[in-house]
């Protein structure tokens, strides 16, 4: 709730709680706190949540109490006559005054939120124990709005405008921001911002539902985003909030896992994509392989040289020297294979990149369009039917990165590295966790000799690898949680899970490779 939702509320419950009375208090459950009220019209409900998140005041129609598993609060106040309610001046409280000199006093921020009462300077009861019966109750701030000491010109210019008002609502000022072209104006047209859109709030108040879902009291000619529903006063918009706050919520935390593996995706692809129109230059180290290979089954009869490289006669540019590096444990006609087969892998690579190329397009393409309409819905029911009807396409998006299981509960660290997440072992037994748990697909490293954490790259069902700079971050990991992290350079295995196995009765993080690669790298710190 914000201060100027407060400003109508006292408005409108001074009319409904002035000469009544307080004939029961009550909490169903937990967080919340509703006060029977029994006035000269029909009676009602005076409802109170503490939720962190879901703080509210309002009214409600009326109903009986629930007799069962409640507990009697504040039972001084019964019957007791209601003569005033207030608001301080620049703060978040709300307080009832009662004819035999009590007070309630409802603190509508922060998460220890809270109702008490007190006489005479005291506190003498409370919902939360948060505060204390026999302490002083707390004095609200006293703020001097657009006064401001201390040098904001520095500031972002959200920060400016909370500075020159603490008590303005948060919600939609960065779309204030953007439509308004604010960040262009200096600090005295930001007061006068300010203080226009504070008299609209607090004279000519708009009760508006946002499609985006917030809620707001400006009007559409300050706020220009599209009116989901109008309500007729600020208690209405109150309830309706705090109802819908669940549904809210829910459809947040459905949407977020989904939201964030399609982002993921989307990142990986556009990586991946850019790594895969550099193809071109493997395809020119193909055939830089294979003329050396021609070089040097021409200098065949040379036999074994010896050494490091060979300078001989450049057959494609005559008239020129070319040196080539040699495996000093194969004779020249053993080179020249070497370099048919370095020829014919580079070959192959490119070939594999054209024709991933038009399937991670299309990928990225899919996961776009689906990005898109998952941000789109502000519904949860909608939402849901949304899911039902693409179950099967958005399985494989749901894989990319995690497993179903809530990553902040498995059994090992997890972190990502250019958008691809990664899990580091923890121990032994971490360790055999998170070769159990990996995809076939995934990318997995250790140390190479030496006693350490395994580490795995998600992949999902991308038979793929990250770009290399995602492959040797992480293998600095790697080599940081093992026996090497002292080392300046260290040899690190990388390869698919697929060919990683567990044999049976082995000890505890102990694993055969069946196929691998190693990169040398300086070990480093995972970032937190």
């Amino acid at each position: 709730m914000n201060y100027y939702e407060l400003i109508y509320l006292k408005k409108t419950l001074k009319n409904k709680l002035i000469g009544s009375r307080i004939g029961q208090a009550v909490s169903p459950y937990k967080n919340y706190i509703e006060f029977f009220v029994r006035s000269s019209e029909d009676p009602f409900r005076l409802c109170f949540s503490s939720a962190p998140g879901n703080i509210a005041l309002f009214t409600d129609s009326h109903r009986g109490a629930k007799k069962s598993n409640t507990i009697d609060f504040f039972e001084q106040i019964y019957d007791v006559e209601i003569t005033d309610v207030s608001i301080p001046e620049t703060d978040r409280w709300f307080y009832i005054h009662f004819e035999d000199g009590s007070r309630l006093s409802f603190r509508l921020f922060s998460n220890r939120a809270n109702v008490f009462l007190s006489k005479e300077g005291k506190i003498i009861e409370v919902f939360k124990e948060y505060d204390e019966p026999g302490d002083e109750p707390a004095e609200p701030q006293e703020l001097d709005l657009l006064e401001v000491e201390e040098d904001i010109s520095r500031k972002s210019t959200k920060n400016k405008l909370t500075a020159l008002n603490p008590m303005l609502p948060r919600q939609n000022l960065q779309e204030l921001i953007s439509i308004h072209e604010l960040d262009e104006s200096g600090v005295d047209e930001l007061k006068k911002f300010v203080e226009d859109i504070c008299d609209e709030m607090e004279n000519r108040a708009v009760f508006r539902l946002l499609e985006n879902g917030e809620t707001t009291l400006l009007s559409e000619e300050t706020l220009p985003l599209k009116t989901e529903k109008r309500f007729d006063g600020v208690d209405e918009l109150i309830l309706y909030r705090y109802k819908t706050y669940s549904r809210t919520q829910r459809l947040k935390q459905r949407k977020s896992s989904l939201v964030k593996s399609l982002k993921r995706k989307v990142k990986r692809t556009e990586s991946g994509l850019q790594n895969l129109h550099q193809a071109d230059k493997g395809l020119e180290r193909a055939e830089k392989y294979e003329k050396w290979g021609h070089i040097l089954m021409a200098n065949a009869h040379l036999g074994n040289v010896n050494d490091e490289e060979i300078e001989v006669d450049d057959l494609y540019d005559e008239g020129k020297k070319v040196k080539i590096p040699l495996k000093q444990d194969l004779d020249i006609a053993g080179n020249a294979q070497r370099y048919y087969k370095k020829s014919s892998s580079a070959e192959r690579s490119y070939e594999e990149a054209m024709n991933r190329i038009p399937i991670m397009e299309a990928e990225k393409e899919q996961a776009e369009k689906f990005l898109e309409e998952a941000k789109s819905i502000t519904n949860l029911w909608e939402f849901q039917d949304w899911e039902e009807e693409y179950k099967d396409e958005l399985k494989e998006f749901r894989d990319q990165g995690s497993s179903n299981d809530n990553e902040e509960q498995l059994p090992f660290h997890t972190l990502e590295i250019q958008g691809y997440p990664v899990w580091i072992g923890k121990n032994a037994k971490s360790n055999d966790t998170l070769v159990q748990k990996a995809h076939k697909e995934d990318v997995w490293m250790h140390a190479r000799k030496v006693a350490g954490s395994h580490l795995v790259i998600r992949m999902g069902n991308d038979k793929g690898m990250p770009p290399k700079s995602v492959l040797l971050e992480a293998a600095s990991y790697a080599a940081y949680n093992s026996k090497a992290r002292g080392s300046k350079l260290a040899p690190v295995i990388i390869t698919k899970k697929k060919y990683v196995r567990k044999p049976k009765g082995s000890p505890p993080g102990a694993v055969l490779v069946d196929k691998e690669e190693v990169e040398m790298v300086t070990p480093k710190k995972p970032a937190k």
